[in-house]
């Protein structure tokens, strides 16, 4: 068979870090949302309140999270220095987490007994960014007998009530929602597939479930926010572990899968709360040379 198909692309050097240059595409999408920009709010009551109003509950579970999006608000407005882009996707991306949390609870309060499922015997990858975590995640989720987590359930692991009787099916609204954000993500970093192919089945990690609690080294790759990494290193995460440990098990609950494999370079500074949490894990941890991963990871972001 002819390998054309295989052949290495050809490199792309990147010399626009500093002032980057958008295609017409890109540049159209950029500037729509700096227009909206200015009717965003980051504020915790107000994002909580249109998540109330967009999933039509009002039930988030444990209210111990809303001091952490306060602080994380904060530091975005005071510390990150969003771009008009960057305002709008933070508040649709907080949006989203707390929508999912409403529907997570709605899911737990009809069905108690997913409190009862079991989570046994998960792999959990570990290792520095760009150290072939996500090649070892791929390789090993392709044996069917293992549970992961694609990037469409990640995004959204709780169909809205409406959706549900679609969950399942090629038409589940949650698709076409992952589609339409990564075909906008293809048009604004059309080199980002080269670093880290995204697709809506992609396996991904679990980091935007850890999310759902606003406790996870997830929003430090929003911008620089030296006030939240502190207040995050400074606190336990367990809580947070056991979230994620509730939300997986409202994953299998829901589709299934009895072994997952798991994976967040999150993980290699939370051994302790990970192992707590999941007491009978296998963690695989990769290595490179850290000055590689530091060049590659710059590249990347």
């Amino acid at each position: 068979a002819p390998m054309s198909d295989t052949t290495r692309p050809e490199p792309v050097r990147l010399d626009d870090l500093a002032a980057p240059r958008f295609s017409p595409e890109a540049r159209a999408i950029v500037e729509g949302a700096a227009a909206m920009a200015g009717d965003v709010r980051l504020d915790a009551a107000a994002l909580m309140e249109q998540a109330c109003e967009a999933t039509g509950l009002d039930d988030f579970g444990r209210l111990d999270f809303v001091e952490r999006l306060e602080l994380l608000v904060w530091c975005l407005e005071h510390e990150g220095q969003r771009s008009g882009m960057g305002k709008v996707s933070a508040a649709a991306q907080l949006g989203q987490l707390l929508q999912n949390r409403l529907l997570l609870q709605d899911l737990l309060t009809r069905h108690p007994e997913i409190h009862d499922v079991e989570i046994a015997r998960p792999m959990v990858i570990a290792g520095l960014p760009r150290t072939g975590t996500t090649h070892l995640h791929n390789l090993i989720s392709a044996d069917p007998a293992l549970r992961s987590l694609p990037y469409w359930e990640s995004l959204q692991p709780v169909p809205f009530p409406a959706e549900a009787h679609l969950a399942g099916t090629p038409e589940d609204p949650r698709l076409v929602r992952t589609e339409g954000s990564l075909s906008v993500l293809d048009v604004i970093m059309p080199h980002f597939r080269r670093m880290h192919d995204m697709t809506t089945w992609h396996v991904h990690e679990e980091i935007q479930i850890l999310a759902m609690d606003f406790s996870t080294m997830l929003f430090e790759t929003m911008a620089p926010m030296p006030t939240w990494r502190d207040y995050y290193l400074a606190h336990d995460q367990r809580p947070h572990y056991e979230y994620m440990k509730t939300v997986l098990k409202a994953c299998q609950f829901l589709r299934g899968g009895d072994r997952w494999i798991l994976k967040s370079p999150q993980h290699l500074e939370q051994f302790g709360p990970l192992i707590d949490t999941f007491g009978d894990a296998t963690v695989l941890v990769t290595h490179r040379d850290p000055v590689s991963v530091m060049v590659s990871m710059g590249t990347m972001l």
